[in-house]
């Protein structure tokens, strides 16, 4: 389902506006999962961290390319390029759920209280 048709453009204005606080004051479950989500508490935290720093120290050790500099670059490239896959496999593999997802379902508990409440009822939920 697309935004413009999930939310409406009075809630969206106002969620543009107030995203930060009402991200503040989220259900203590969400805020915390998503607090949770960038730590590296978990196995596969630090094996998708240092995967990338292997595979460029790896290919760094190799003679494929005999120039440092350009060595160097194509490690660099190979680095990003492992970094840019961890953060893809990361919900597979730590069991978190995407920082994205948590995002939404906080918009979402928020429009819930906005069609029940409106925007007097965001309010009252700010500080």
């Amino acid at each position: 389902m697309s935004t413009e048709t999930k939310y409406t453009k009075e809630f969206e204005d106002y969620w543009k506006t107030h995203e930060a606080a009402l991200m503040r004051v989220a259900p203590k479950v969400l805020r915390e999962e998503r607090a949770n989500n960038g730590k590296m508490n978990t196995a596969g935290d630090w094996l998708l961290f240092i995967i990338p720093i292997m595979a460029m120290v790896g290919f760094m050790n190799t003679d494929f390319i005999k120039g440092e500099l350009v060595r160097f670059l194509v490690a660099m490239l190979i680095g990003i390029a492992c970094f840019v896959f961890a953060v893809y496999i990361k919900p597979y593999v730590t069991g978190k759920r995407n920082i994205v997802d948590i995002d939404a379902d906080i918009k979402d508990y928020f429009f819930a209280v906005y069609q029940k409440e409106g925007i007097k009822g965001l309010n009252n939920l700010m500080p």
